[in-house]
């Protein structure tokens, strides 16, 4: 069985994978001292909410998911009530498939 990835976790892995130094990721995000990252990467400080999806673009990763990861584990409560009563939050190519998806139907039907 496999570990659940942490947001800290997370956080470092896609700026890894972006490419990107850390300071190229901080300046894209909004954060003007690099260092922040440091701390979130090693779970000294939390990620801001309103900095997941500023993050999430610069790393190149699903604001959505990230999003996702952030609430659960933050603030677990509240997610569940969000999941439960608005459902799977989508990212943006899940709702080009959706829309797509809905506009064969709607032709077919037609």
């Amino acid at each position: 069985m496999s570990k659940k990835m942490t947001v800290a976790e997370y956080l470092g892995h896609a700026i890894y994978l972006s490419g990107k130094t850390q300071k190229e990721v901080a300046t894209e995000a909004g954060f003007n001292k690099p260092n922040v990252l440091s701390m979130m990467k090693q779970g000294m400080t939390k990620v801001p909410i309103y900095a997941v999806p500023a993050l999430a673009r610069a790393c190149n990763v699903d604001e959505a998911h990230f999003i996702g990861l952030v609430m659960a584990e933050y603030q677990p409560e509240i997610w569940e009530v969000l999941r439960k009563h608005t459902g799977e939050f989508l990212s943006e190519d899940e709702r080009e498939v959706l829309e797509n998806y809905r506009k064969e139907k709607h032709a077919e039907s037609v």
